[in-house]
């Protein structure tokens, strides 16, 4: 049984100043709560209740609010990744957190429906053996996004993260792209693999590249597709969307 997770909240949400100026992109509204609440929400459908907040600097709205997550029903800790060294950095800082055990990383700018979409993940992650398990989604935009290629069972066979129109090529399927959808089940070797990991755009490590050592060393990743939607609240136009959807109330159950 997997009971913690990490939920990556240090981003600067550049896309979409001057709204984050004022705010954390993660307590930017979808429906009537915080992007970062659905998270908790996804997080504890999987029932999982002991949660690290990797924080920015000038993030404490996010943790006013959620505070010890008492209110919400979850054990809920935080630590502040001093300069924006990438998500993969974001992950190590909770190393000593999740110790030996298999673990979740959730991004804390990602809504999806449904919640209990993460039990199939978990489930796949255990009858798999796997050393990671990814959530997948479709889109069409390739060029925001980590994307991956599987086999018919499921396996990935190849992790890009934010790849040129040339390098997407390779990974269309049909008429779209598979993209990671922000939520990852990891065993702890990845912090090995995080170590390997060398820096790209911005000298920042990408969690994504980590978990493609990973593969290359021949371990197994499986993603599995969500049949329901999400959207990463980083674009006005996926904000835009998230919060029609979370309006309607749409069973994707």
């Amino acid at each position: 049984m997997i009971r913690k997770a990490i939920v990556l909240a240090a981003g600067k949400g550049t896309r979409l100043y001057p709204l984050t100026l004022a705010i954390p992109k993660e307590m930017i509204r979808v429906g009537t709560k915080p992007v970062i609440e659905h998270v908790i929400e996804v997080l504890k459908a999987g029932a999982i209740k002991e949660i690290l907040i990797i924080v920015g600097r000038n993030k404490e709205a996010i943790m006013n609010y959620l505070g010890s997550g008492k209110r919400l029903g979850v054990d809920i800790y935080y630590r502040i990744q001093e300069a924006p060294n990438g998500s993969a950095d974001a992950v190590h800082l909770g190393k000593e957190f999740v110790g030996k055990e298999d673990f979740v990383v959730m991004y804390g700018d990602n809504y999806f429906k449904p919640y209990n979409a993460i039990n199939k993940l978990l489930k796949m992650h255990t009858e798999k053996k796997a050393e990671s398990t990814i959530l997948l989604n479709k889109v069409k935009d390739p060029s925001r996004f980590g994307l991956v290629k599987m086999d018919n069972n499921n396996q990935i066979i190849s992790i890009i993260e934010k790849p040129s129109i040339k390098q997407s090529e390779n990974f269309k399927i049909n008429s779209g792209f598979l993209s990671i959808a922000g939520l990852l089940i990891l065993k702890n070797s990845i912090f090995d693999f995080i170590k390997k990991t060398k820096p790209g755009l911005n000298k920042e490590t990408w969690l994504t590249d980590s978990v493609e050592l990973l593969r290359q060393d021949k371990k197994n990743v499986f993603g599995y597709e969500l049949k329901g939607t999400r959207y990463d609240i980083g674009t006005f136009e996926a904000l835009k969307e998230a919060d029609r959807i979370e309006q309607d109330k749409k069973d994707f159950s």
